[in-house]
C-alpha cells in the first residue's frame, strides 16, 4: 500500500469503462460513496459501472457522476486501509472535482450538484447548435493553432502534452478541423462529450453556474490542490472552490501540472480507473513513475503490487 508522502492524480471523464467497479463492491467505503451518489443523482451508477452498456455509462448525465464517485470511493477505501493523506493532489478536467471532495473542500453532494449545474446550463445554452470536443494527437501546437485560424468558433481546451491537445466548440466546425488534421495526425476524432468544456464558450455560463452553487461553503483543504490551469498550489478552501467553478471555462494545461510535480519531487499515484494520467504524465516527463490505486488494497497486496 501507499506508505510514503505522495501526490495523487485524479482522472476525469473519458476514463469510465464497463467493469471499472470490479473488486470494489465488497468494500464498504467505496460502496457507501457510490450509494450516496446514486441517492443524490437518481442514477444507477453501480449497475452502469458493472454491467453497462457502455453507451449508457458514457451518457453525458451518467459518466461524470460515475467517475467522481468511483475515484472518491477508491480514495476513501485506501485511506481506511491506512494510506496517509497525500502531500498534494491534482485532477485532470473534472478530476479536479474528485480532488476537491477527497481534500474535504466540499462534500461529494456539492460536487455532484456542480456537475448538474454545468450540465443544465450547457444544455440550455447550446440547444440550437451541437457542441463538443475533439482530440488531436501528433500535431505540433503551432500547426494546430494555424489550422484553427480557419475556425474562429473553435478554441484549444486541453494541452495534455507537446503534441496532445483537445479543441472545443461547435461540432460541425470540429468535424471540419478533424478532417483537415487527420492526414498529419497520429490520431484525431471527436470525444464523447456534448459541451465545449474548458474554452471561452463556457465563460458566459459561469454567472448562472455560480448562482446555482451560491449555498456551497468550502472549507480548508486537508492537502493542497494543484491547479490544472497553471500549476499553482491551492491551499485555501475558497480559492480551490473558485478554481473548480471557473475550471469549466479555463483550459487544462497538464504540462503546467507536470512542472509543479517536478518541483514537489514526490511519488505519484493515480486514483481512478485506468492509466490515462500515468500515460500523460510520463509522456511529459519520462523519468516519472506513476503507481496506481486501481486495485483494492487487499487485492493489491495479494498481487504483490505494493505501492510505496
Amino acid at each position: 500500500m501507499l506508505t510514503s508522502a505522495s501526490v495523487l492524480l485524479f482522472p476525469g471523464q473519458g476514463t469510465e469503462a464497463v467493469g471499472m467497479s470490479a473488486g470494489w463492491e465488497a468494500h464498504e467505503a467505496w460502496a457507501a460513496t457510490v450509494r450516496a451518489a446514486e441517492i443524490h443523482t437518481g442514477y444507477p451508477l453501480r449497475r452502469l459501472m458493472a454491467e453497462g452498456p457502455l453507451e449508457d455509462l458514457r451518457f453525458q448525465r451518467h459518466a461524470p457522476y460515475a467517475v467522481l464517485a468511483h475515484s472518491v470511493g477508491m480514495f476513501r477505501t485506501w485511506r481506511e486501509a491506512g494510506m496517509p493523506l497525500p502531500v498534494a493532489a491534482a485532477g485532470h478536467s473534472m478530476g479536479f472535482y474528485s480532488a476537491l471532495v477527497a481534500a474535504d473542500v466540499v462534500p461529494m453532494e456539492t460536487a455532484l450538484d456542480l456537475i448538474s449545474a454545468v450540465e443544465d446550463t450547457s444544455e440550455a445554452a447550446f440547444a440550437d447548435r451541437p457542441m463538443g470536443m475533439a482530440f488531436v494527437i501528433g500535431v505540433p501546437e503551432l500547426e494546430l493553432r494555424n489550422a484553427l485560424l480557419a475556425h474562429p468558433a473553435l478554441a484549444p481546451s486541453n494541452r495534455n502534452g507537446q503534441a496532445q491537445f483537445t479543441v472545443s466548440g461547435p461540432v460541425d466546425e470540429l468535424d471540419s478541423l478533424v478532417a483537415t488534421l487527420q492526414p498529419m495526425a497520429f490520431k484525431a476524432g471527436l470525444l464523447p462529450v456534448r459541451h465545449p468544456l474548458h474554452c471561452p464558450h463556457m465563460a458566459a455560463l459561469l454567472p448562472a453556474i455560480s448562482r446555482r452553487m451560491v449555498a456551497a461553503r468550502p472549507t480548508a483543504p486537508a492537502f493542497p490542490l494543484i491547479s490544472h490551469f497553471d500549476g499553482r498550489l491551492l491551499s485555501v478552501g475558497s480559492q480551490a472552490w473558485d478554481e473548480g467553478l471557473a475550471s469549466v471555462a479555463l483550459p487544462v494545461d497538464w504540462l503546467a501540472v507536470v512542472a509543479r510535480l517536478r518541483v514537489l519531487d514526490l511519488p505519484l499515484a493515480e486514483c481512478g480507473y485506468g492509466s490515462q494520467l500515468a500515460g500523460l504524465t510520463r509522456w511529459a516527463e519520462r523519468t516519472f513513475q506513476v503507481s496506481s490505486l486501481q486495485l483494492p488494497p487487499q487485492q493489491a497486496r495479494e498481487n504483490g503490487s505494493s505501492i510505496a
